[in-house]
């Protein structure tokens, strides 16, 4: 058996020892037995501003803030495989359409369209 426990816990980003991870999570469990559902109150409860149990590396791992977290820096932007600047035409819209389909036996074609 291996001597690293299944259960982890870290607060703000640093890992707690084995000890008191196992103790947090003993507390956590027994907050969430008798109020399903609330870790948000577990966290006001013991002055963190959220708890969130997760799974990682085949552990059960509690992450704690104890303040909010920083803001997630936007992803860098891609360009869309379907956009006119990957297509290489980057100041060309794309042709528009009416969207009108042409009356079946009209004999006449669709405005826009070319009578072949």
């Amino acid at each position: 058996m291996s001597d690293r426990s299944n259960l982890a816990a870290s607060i703000d980003g640093a890992p707690l020892p084995d000890e008191e991870a196992r103790d947090l999570w003993t507390r956590f469990s027994r907050y969430m037995d008798e109020h399903r559902g609330d870790a948000a109150g577990f966290a006001r409860e013991n002055g963190y501003v959220s708890v969130t149990p997760t799974f990682e590396r085949g552990q059960a791992l509690l992450v704690v803030r104890t303040t909010e977290a920083p803001p997630e820096q936007p992803a860098p932007r891609r360009e869309d495989a379907g956009s006119p600047a990957a297509r290489g035409g980057a100041g060309k819209p794309p042709p528009r359409r009416s969207g009108k389909p042409t009356p079946r036996g009209s004999g006449k074609p669709a405005r826009g369209r070319r009578q072949r």
